[in-house]
């Protein structure tokens, strides 16, 4: 034998000299780990802080803890259900990980072959390598002849072929490069075989592999704050800020009034009630944060990705759903996730220029030509096995049935395989039936038409061909960037190597990888939302432009297309100048990926980043958002930030849809809860000022602040997706999360409120409650209800308050449960509330200022409407 391999001994010192071939998993993140990344929100930290001092307060005997105990559950809720979501994700991404492609291998050892673990590889293993295997180590080829796909590593689509080097020398330290993933003889772990067969030694395993390597880069790569974690934070500064002032206002009118009313004699009375203002001072401080706001943000990202892992959507990080709905640009590799990932025939051309359509006379003989003259045959399961590229596009444009009956039909007597040398492959047949023979040929275009004289008509009729008539073809076939080969026959048997002369062309055969379904819908959705997309692919800059252009991402004569050396030339300055101007770079590298995200980073634009090979993973890791393809290698998946596992980029679009939906849900509650925070707090300053006495007891402050914000966080963030949440572009990154217009709608709802609640406190309707248990009762039920209906005017931007109730009944059930507790409520708590119930006329009061909110809402309306 020619080879004979390492010896049981020799194997044992690699190991030990180089280690096994296992990449070790990252470990898993604990419970704790996600709890203490809950309060790294601002928000939450902001509420734990106060539930202290609550509970600080009530232990020296001021107040009660029903204050921290409302607080308390809202942060238990939304950490249970933080963390239960984060630990679900992971262990979804972690049992998709678990798919591994190849379990065991053929190594050669002592001179004979083993099958072994392929994990139980070593250094200096010489491995056995066939069509279809993954290889599972880095190495190069010493014998035989392969051709292999790198897409994994280098994003090209089109097979490399490989084979040995005469008198090669390997060099261990040296460094791999981009330009070593298509040389002659260099294989990689992960890569497929996809013809040939062949023996490769391995020169690194496990950790040290070009996809480990890769995989290790990630953890230097820092990961960037989304857009929505920027909006939140400066949101909870903000609104500390109006908490902060708010108590104090509050904290300084208390004290005055009780001064001025019965002064002060420094003894443990007087300690007693400064401490009582300080608790009411800190409730009012919880009054301006909207407690429901991360509530709202747990409930919903759990929805969403409980919805999404069942639409092939994995969100492996699920805090990074509502940053999709901020993105402006989306890279994207195109083969695979754009295209179906495969060749097919798109056209077979005849001599005359016409197409070959199935059923045509002459469609016999090219079939005939497709199934017997291929590398390629179907599997037990109907789909074309082996070969290359080429030879399974060609075959799958024969159904499986026919192709079945050609094999019976005809006996091949000679095969001359495809050669890169020769660029023609030629079988002899004979057919069983009448005992003639033919000679097909099928090769480059280029060399078959020079040695054709005559061309098929579609009725099967043999003409002289016409070189012009080719040439034409071929020109126009180019133009579209589509791969091409012609097909060609003899009667009679060619026994020699050589292409025969004097052939009739059967037809000239376009291919392309086809575009998936919806994408170009998908990327139409996506520019109208003012989303950029980018093709980042390893394909020549022809076929891409033709792949873009047809799909929609290259819309106009300055949009422009760049590979990765060309960028390599320009300045960071230069790209982010151009930067909305391309639309594609080819032949690109992981480098050009990652200065993409950077670049775009610095302009202060959110990126997402598609990709499935190991090539993607440190832009897939530095992106705002990272999109792994679920067949894609593990390197990739461990980057990404949401795995679509049907690797499909309308899957990614509709991510950003449901991102989206996500921040619109989130910004309505903020319309919805901020009027109701301000409102106490303006009421709880002014009311003692005006009337005497407080405008709504601690404990019916903490009802109104802790239910309404949780139970109407359920009600909006059940919001289905609209598609008019894609009409128009995402915000700067670090664009507050309340526009000017919000904050302009808060302040109006915030006035309405007011205004309300003023003439309650007008003498004439103060003269309808009897007793001061009813004044307080009515007060608390007015703003109960103006809150309840405010929330019809805030979801939806019409006059139709009912619209779309029926994609959310949650939120007509939530509105009539709320106003029904408060009826309850001030009917039979008394005392534990400080409220008496209501008679007739004065329910009739309360929810007649409480719908004026209602029309005075629809004036707004009416007055944006006239604006715009």
């Amino acid at each position: 034998m020619k080879f004979k391999g390492l010896t049981a001994a020799q194997v044992t010192a690699s190991r030990n000299r180089h280690g096994a071939n296992i990449i070790p998993a990252p470990a898993p993140k604990s419970a704790w780990y996600f709890f203490v990344e809950i309060f790294r929100d601002k928000i939450n930290l902001i509420l734990l802080i106060m539930m202290l001092l609550f509970v600080a307060l009530a232990l020296v005997g001021v107040g009660d803890v029903y204050e921290a105990i409302g607080i308390g559950a809202v942060l238990l809720i939304v950490s249970v259900i933080g963390v239960r979501t984060q630990l679900r994700a992971q262990k979804s991404a972690r049992d998709l990980q678990m798919t591994v492609n190849l379990h065991y291998c053929n190594v050669l050892r002592d001179g004979a072959i083993q099958k072994i673990k392929s994990t139980d590889v070593v250094v200096g293993d010489i491995v056995q390598i066939t069509a279809g295997q993954a290889l599972c180590a880095d190495g190069y080829l010493i014998d035989g002849a392969i051709a292999v796909n790198n897409a994994i590593l280098n994003g090209e689509s089109d097979d490399c072929e490989k084979s040995p080097v005469p008198g090669f020398v390997y060099r261990p330290k040296q460094r791999v490069t981009a330009e070593d993933y298509i040389d002659q003889n260099s294989v990689f772990a992960g890569t497929t075989v996809q013809s040939g067969a062949g023996l490769m030694r391995v020169t690194h395993v496990g950790v040290q592999t070009q996809n480990a390597q890769i995989l290790g880069s990630l953890n230097v790569i820092e990961t960037v704050k989304t857009s929505l974690q920027i909006q939140l934070d400066n949101l909870a500064a903000r609104i500390g800020k109006i908490g902060s002032v708010s108590a104090v206002a509050i904290f300084a009118v208390l004290i005055l009034t009780q001064y001025f009313a019965a002064g002060f004699a420094g003894n443990i009375n007087d300690i007693r009630m400064v401490l009582g203002d300080l608790t009411v001072a800190l409730t009012i401080f919880v009054a301006a944060v909207p407690e429901g706001l991360p509530f709202i943000i747990s409930i919903i990202i759990s929805r969403n990705a409980a919805q999404m892992a069942r639409n092939h959507i994995l969100p492996k990080n699920p805090q990074k759903i509502p940053a999709a709905g901020n993105l402006h640009i989306i890279c994207t590799d195109k083969t695979g996730t754009l295209t179906r990932g495969c060749l097919s025939v798109t056209e077979n051309f005849l001599g005359d220029d016409t197409i070959l359509e199935q059923g045509a006379p002459t469609w016999d003989i090219y079939a005939s030509s497709a199934v017997l003259n291929n590398g390629a045959v179907y599997d037990a399961a109907g789909n074309p096995a082996g070969g290359n590229s080429t030879d399974r596009a060609i075959l799958a444009s024969v159904p499986a049935d026919v192709a079945h009956d050609i094999m019976r039909r005809f006996v091949i007597i000679r095969n001359v395989p495809f050669c890169s040398a020769t660029k023609f492959a030629k079988t002899v047949v004979r057919d069983a039936g009448t005992g003639t023979e033919k000679t097909f040929v099928r090769g480059a275009t280029e060399i078959i038409l020079k040695h054709c004289t005559h061309y098929m008509d579609r009725n099967d009729k043999r003409h002289r061909l016409k070189p012009d008539s080719t040439d034409e073809i071929q020109k126009r076939i180019a133009a579209k960037s589509l791969r091409m080969v012609a097909a060609a026959y003899i009667d009679g048997a060619d026994n020699d190597d050589n292409i025969p002369g004097n052939m009739t062309l059967i037809a000239i055969t376009a291919m392309r990888d086809e575009l998936r379904p919806g994408v170009t819908d998908a990327i139409g959705m996506l520019g109208r939302a003012g989303i950029q997309t980018i093709m980042i692919t390893g394909d020549n800059p022809d076929t891409a432009r033709a792949i873009a252009t047809d799909c929609g991402i290259i819309t106009g004569l300055h949009d422009i297309v760049i590979t990765a050396t060309e960028m390599d030339g320009h300045t960071d300055e230069w790209l982010a100048k151009n930067l909305s101007r391309i639309k594609v770079i080819a032949r690109a590298t992981p480098g050009a990926k990652l200065r993409v995200v950077s670049v775009a980073q610095s302009m202060n634009k959110s990126i997402g980043m598609c990709g499935d090979g190991t090539n993607d993973a440190p832009a897939l890791r530095r992106a705002d958002v990272g999109f792994a393809m679920g067949d894609g290698t593990d390197v990739a998946k461990e980057a990404g930030d949401i795995i679509i596992t049907d690797n499909n980029f309308v899957s990614v679009a509709k991510c950003v849809l449901v991102g989206r939906t996500f921040l619109h849900n989130v910004v309505s509650f903020l319309r919805f809860q901020l009027p109701i925070n301000f409102s106490l707090v303006a009421l709880c300053i002014a009311f003692p000022l005006i009337i005497g006495g407080e405008a709504l007891t601690a404990v019916q402050i903490l009802i109104i602040n802790i239910v309404m914000d949780s139970l109407n966080s359920l009600s909006f963030g059940g919001e289905a997706p609209r598609d008019e949440y894609m009409r128009h572009p995402a915000p700067p990154k670090d664009a507050p999360l309340l526009s000017r217009r919000v904050i302009g709608d808060v302040a109006v709802s915030t006035l309405i409120f007011i205004g309300i609640f003023a003439v309650i406190m007008t003498p004439p309707v103060r003269a309808m409650f009897a007793t001061p248990a009813q004044y307080d009762a009515a007060r608390f039920a007015l703003l109960v209800i103006m809150s309840i209906l405010n929330g019809f005017n805030i979801r939806v931007d019409g006059y139709n308050l009912l619209s779309g109730l029926r994609q959310n009944p949650m939120f007509l059930y939530v509105a009539v449960g709320v106003i029904g507790g408060a009826l309850l409520l001030v009917s039979f708590s008394g005392a534990a509330m400080g409220v008496a119930p209501l008679n007739p006329l004065q329910w009739g009061i309360v929810f007649g200022l409480g719908i004026m909110v209602l029309p005075l809402d629809m004036l707004r309306k009416r007055f944006l409407r006239r604006r715009q």
